[in-house]
């Protein structure tokens, strides 16, 4: 279960002040569930990506390179601006200031959104705010693509853990959840942390 109320840093103090090299989520290439994914659905550049949370950028820059329009959002401005500045010559990607929970982003504005970080630090009691926004902003038959620390993960500190059925409990009457998955999340930790990559389309 996803526990009591956590702690988490304050990211525009993070991304001001650490390198992102060295952040546990910093992973340079496609997270490799969601390159699977995309492959075996031969979805290769048609569409537009947000990526929720985009941090370093990485994950951003990867699905660009891949040919989607791509924005990348994080509340973090620091985040922001560090991430336009090293895509300045980047085609096909724009970052932004956004928080999901209170989004100025459009209605049915997404084909596809990758949340690798985002649901999992926000408080349970903003969860169905949350799927209500992400519904908002993704077309019909959209997918979300969301990787979350599992609750097999046996480290204390870090993102809520949840469960298979946590997730389908949380977004099976808005989302048709197609497939969910015991994986790890990439990055700088080792071992890596398990977690959970879920595919939902907005139904």
């Amino acid at each position: 279960m996803s526990g009591l109320e956590k702690d988490f840093p304050n990211w525009e103090t993070l991304y001001k002040n650490q390198k992102v090299e060295t952040m546990p989520w910093f992973n340079e290439t496609l997270d490799t569930d969601l390159q699977r994914e995309l492959d075996n659905r031969k979805i290769f550049n048609d569409g537009k990506f947000l990526d929720l949370g985009t941090g370093p950028a990485t994950q951003a820059i990867c699905l660009a390179k891949r040919g989607f329009s791509v924005i990348g959002s994080d509340i973090s401005e620091a985040a922001v601006e560090r991430a336009t500045k090293i895509c300045v010559n980047e085609k096909n990607i724009k970052f932004i200031v956004d928080d999901i929970l209170n989004t100025k982003l459009n209605d049915n504005e997404f084909d596809y959104i990758f949340d690798r970080g985002c649901f999992h630090v926000l408080s349970p009691a903003n969860r169905s705010e949350y799927i209500r926004k992400i519904k908002r902003i993704l077309k019909a038959n959209g997918i979300l693509f969301l990787k979350c620390f599992s609750d097999k993960e046996p480290m204390q500190e870090g993102p809520y853990k949840l469960s298979q059925d946590e997730i389908k409990d949380l977004f099976n009457e808005s989302f048709r959840i197609d497939s969910i998955k015991e994986t790890v999340y990439q990055g700088t930790l080792d071992p890596l942390p398990k977690a959970l990559f879920v595919v939902l389309i907005n139904q």
